[in-house]
C-alpha cells in the first residue's frame, strides 16, 4: 500500500494528495459515489486522508475531532496498521467530523486491552461542504508507530470504510476473503511502498 513521503510538514487546509478510490463494496457492488483516501507521511505524521462526495451518517454522540468509541455503527474510514514482526496490529477509525477512535490488537479481533488506546499527539482535521460532501485527516506521530508497531518497510496496512449507514456497505482497499464483511483479517493486509 502506498504511502506518499512529504520532506515538509503537510498543511491540512492547502495540501491536495493523490487520492486512491474505493468504488466496490464486498460482495462486488458498485457504491455509486466512490470513497477516496490517501496516506502520506512528513517528518513528524503519518498522514490519514478520507473523503466522499455523498452525506455521511454520523453518530450524533461524536463530538468533532474527539475520541469516540463505536465510530463504527456509522458513517467511517478505517485504517489498519500491522506490527512488522508480530500478529498485533492497529485499528484506527476516523469519522466525517474529524471524531477518531483507535486499539490495538495482538490477533485478529483480539484486543490487547480492554480500555481503547488514546494516542497521544494525533491531530483530527474535517470538513463538510453544502452538498454534504465531506473530507477528513488524522496525522498520527510516526514516533508512536514506530515504537509500538515497528513502522517501516515491513508493515503492513489496509484501509476500509464503512458507508451509506444505516444500510452499511463494506468497503476495503484490500481484497479480503469471506462471504461476510470482515476487516480483521491483518495476514492479507499490503506491505508497505513509500514513494517520494
Amino acid at each position: 500500500m502506498q504511502i506518499d513521503c512529504q520532506h515538509d510538514e503537510v498543511d491540512w487546509d492547502s495540501h491536495d494528495p493523490l487520492w486512491a478510490q474505493l468504488e466496490q463494496d464486498w460482495s462486488g457492488q458498485c457504491i455509486g459515489a466512490p470513497a477516496s483516501f490517501a496516506l502520506l507521511a512528513d517528518p513528524q505524521n503519518l498522514w490519514f486522508f478520507a473523503r466522499r462526495e455523498k452525506r455521511a451518517s454520523i453518530s450524533p454522540d461524536a463530538r468533532p475531532h474527539e475520541f469516540f468509541e463505536g465510530l463504527w455503527n456509522h458513517d467511517v474510514a478505517e485504517l489498519f496498521i500491522k506490527d512488522a514482526v508480530s500478529e498485533r496490529y492497529l485499528e484506527i477509525n476516523l469519522a466525517p467530523n474529524g471524531a477518531w477512535w483507535s486499539a490495538e490488537f495482538n490477533g485478529p479481533r483480539m484486543r490487547a486491552r480492554s480500555e481503547a488506546s488514546v494516542i497521544e499527539g494525533v491531530q483530527s482535521h474535517s470538513r463538510t461542504c453544502v452538498d454534504g460532501s465531506w473530507q477528513a485527516a488524522l496525522a498520527i506521530p510516526i514516533s508512536y508507530l514506530e515504537l509500538h508497531f515497528g513502522f517501516g518497510m515491513d508493515s503492513r496496512l489496509n484501509v476500509t470504510f464503512i458507508v451509506d449507514s444505516p444500510e452499511q456497505r463494506f468497503l476495503s482497499a484490500v481484497r479480503l476473503p469471506g462471504d461476510t464483511p470482515d476487516f480483521h483479517q491483518p495476514g492479507y493486509f499490503e506491505r508497505v511502498v513509500f514513494t517520494s
